[in-house]
């Protein structure tokens, strides 16, 4: 025997009507509306739930495109390889400096950090390399700063590989101590 919840009357433990104040005794609809919302956050987040913002984005470029992350657009300004300008500086026997010229322009409404540790070269035999800090000519070197809205930052990155590779990526991590995948990247010509 249960208590209807209504009139306190004693009832059998099956009635879906008590006998005494004919009121329905189904769950409420607190219980309904309770339940309907404990399964839509269920849902979103089994469905992901994030903003999409890396869901969207396709991660692979060819060197002429412009690419806008997070309202940062990034471009290669140019790719130049070469032995070395001078006699103090050149690269090791069957290999090539490649020099890449990269441009970011800040179109958000904050600053953003940049830093030139966050590009890696990958090779054709799928070595991926970490930004060397080749300063052999007067080229810009990329750095590390802040861009402030609106602002617009050039550097040049420099990686020593093999000659004549044509298969060399060029991968952007959003912050390559804690992202285990690239951001983006570009195939290089």
């Amino acid at each position: 025997m249960k208590k209807c919840k209504y009139c306190q009357t004693e009832i059998d433990n099956k009635a879906k009507i008590c006998p005494n104040c004919k009121k329905k005794l189904g769950p409420s609809i607190i219980r309904w509306i309770l339940l309907g919302v404990l399964i839509l956050i269920i849902v979103s987040c089994v469905a992901g739930g994030g903003n999409g913002e890396k869901e969207n984005f396709t991660t692979d470029y060819t060197q002429e495109q412009t690419i806008t992350y997070k309202d940062v657009e990034y471009s290669i300004v140019k790719v130049e390889k070469t032995k070395g300008t001078n006699e103090f500086c050149f690269p090791n026997d069957g290999k090539e400096y490649v020099k890449v010229t990269v441009r970011m322009k800040n179109n958000s409404e904050e600053k953003v950090d940049f830093n030139g540790l966050d590009w890696q070269m990958i090779n054709a035999n799928g070595v991926e390399d970490p930004w060397g800090t080749y300063t052999c000519d007067d080229d810009e070197s990329f750095s590390s700063g802040e861009l402030e809205p609106g602002g617009t930052y050039e550097g040049v990155l420099i990686w020593e590989q093999t000659i004549g590779d044509t298969n060399l990526r060029l991968r952007y991590y959003n912050n390559v101590l804690f992202d285990d995948e690239y951001t983006f990247q570009w195939t290089l010509d």
